[in-house]
């Protein structure tokens, strides 16, 4: 028998010989309630408190039992009990804060842990707890200050160090958090989930190896935990290591089968390895798991498109705009479904949308200008292909496009700087040197023509001696015996 069960059998031959021995029954009810036997412990206390009845700590322990138990009414009405009969009893108020913070009521929490600290100003429990309801209310300041008046006075505190690191976070500091973390681990280097918080820190910075050797760590400490295998797989999808992030989302939906988000990222990783169907099984767990999360909708969408199933791609686009019709992406997805379906109207009013949510995004300035010079427009053409090339001056498809808008509004000097530069961007395109050698033949500048006009037969012969052959810009080359010469060379078969 140990001393709790020689303590408990005390007590109760106490209260067989004296029932009305309030503390006996509370004593014995703290003895319960150390076993973790709270509904023996409750009863001794109810008893107690019918002896006792200005006994403060009696409902202060019911009370803590109570709220441990998840019955938050009759622990309020202990908690309140207490304070009344011992107004400076400071755990009482702790204990009215903790159940006021489980019930989301932040503001009373603050209040009763503010109490307590006034009642006692080291009270390190009460600065705790009203950091992290401060941070609940997304008063942050407020929180950091009593994260720091904790640590001023304890800075071995883990928990503390691991809060103000979360906190830290929250806010964007990944330096500051990192630097919590760090200590925190220093101090309990076993603690798995500081781990995990310190890699997504480092993920966040670009740091992806100390972001790796994070998340494998966590693994090795703590095997179960799912997160550290979905972080873990996040880096290799980032560094390209597709298979890697595979391997780790699979164990840790294994872990943790009804995480959605775990399904969408092994959908995107395989998506990227060229596996679809598999990414699709993955999609459609994803949206089993959260319905109401409209990337797994347009990741669906993205592969149908690639299959060139374009109604089921515009199904997919127009579910994920339902559900969040501030999606950009899908806008763009949809308008290009639209588009393939014939359809211009549409797909004109969805790149438009898209600009309107993401002024940024460029291939929704060149989508929307190539439906433009379609439809001969060349003046909103040209407007929408300078926004591409101002916020990607790379693409080279924005140029060669706005070179052929500026060549149809008789613009020869503008289309013959666009046709150069995307030329330059892009020295595989066959059209592009064809265009410009268009262009140059034009303007009698012979030599140039004839260089782009071979480099145009040597990307492909077929199509540049079709074309060459009878096309009235080149006209002025004909008599030319070298333009001559560069048909007959190309013309020979292999």
């Amino acid at each position: 028998m140990d001393s709790h069960e020689q303590g408990i059998a005390a007590y109760t031959e106490a209260i067989r010989q004296d029932p009305a021995d309030g503390e006996a029954f509370y004593q014995r009810g703290n003895l319960y309630a150390d076993q973790g036997d709270y509904e023996a412990a409750i009863a001794d206390y109810s008893q107690a408190a019918a002896l006792l009845p200005e006994e403060a700590d009696i409902y202060y322990r019911r009370g803590h039992l109570y709220r441990r138990l998840g019955n938050y009414e009759a622990a309020l009405a202990d908690y309140t009990e207490a304070v009344r009969l011992d107004p400076e009893h400071s755990r009482a108020y702790v204990g009215l804060g903790n159940v006021y913070y489980e019930l989301q009521q932040y503001e009373q929490a603050v209040a009763a842990y503010s109490r307590a600290i006034q009642l006692d100003p080291h009270y390190v429990n009460a600065f705790y707890n009203r950091a992290k309801t401060y941070a609940e209310m997304e008063l942050d300041q407020l929180a950091l200050a009593d994260f720091e008046a904790i640590l001023a006075a304890r800075p071995a505190d883990v928990a503390v160090r691991y809060g103000r690191g979360n906190l830290r976070a929250k806010q964007g500091d990944c330096h500051g958090a990192i630097a919590d973390y760090t200590e925190a681990i220093r101090l309990d280097p076993e603690d798995a989930i500081v781990l995990i918080n310190r890699a997504a820190c480092y993920a966040e910075l670009g740091d992806l190896s100390q972001a790796l050797a994070d998340y494998s760590e966590a693994i090795r400490l703590s095997p179960g935990e799912a997160r550290a295998y979905a972080g873990r797989g996040m880096i290799h999808y980032q560094q390209g290591n597709y298979a890697g992030a595979v391997a780790d989302y699979t164990e840790a939906t294994r872990l943790k089968p009804g995480d959605a988000k775990t399904y969408l990222s092994r959908g995107l990783a395989h998506y990227q390895q060229g596996n679809h169907e598999l990414a699709l099984a993955d999609y459609a767990q994803a949206i089993r798991y959260n319905p109401q999360d409209p990337r797994a909708a347009a990741g669906r969408a993205f592969i149908y498109e690639q299959q060139g199933d374009d109604r089921r791609a515009w199904a997919n686009f127009d579910q994920a705009i339902r559900l969040d019709p501030n999606f950009a992406a899908a806008y763009i997805g949809r308008g290009d479904a639209a588009r393939k379906l014939a359809q211009p109207e549409q797909a004109l009013s969805d790149y438009s949308q898209a600009i309107r949510l993401n002024p940024a995004e460029a291939s929704a300035y060149l989508k929307r200008g190539n439906l433009y010079l379609q439809q001969a427009a060349y003046h909103q053409a040209i407007a929408d292909y300078n926004q591409a090339i101002r916020l990607d001056p790379v693409e080279a498809g924005a140029y060669y496009n706005r070179a052929s808008a500026y060549h149809h509004l008789n613009q020869g000097e503008q289309a013959l700087a666009d046709y150069q530069e995307a030329a330059r961007l892009n020295p595989q395109d066959f059209a592009a040197f064809y265009n410009l050698a268009c262009l140059l033949a034009g303007q009698r500048e012979t030599e140039a023509a004839l260089a782009a006009l071979r480099r145009a037969f040597e990307l492909d012969p077929s199509t540049a001696a079709g074309a060459a052959a009878a096309d009235p810009d080149l006209e002025v080359l004909r008599v030319d015996p070298r333009f001559q010469a560069l048909l007959a060379e190309f013309s020979k078969p292999n």
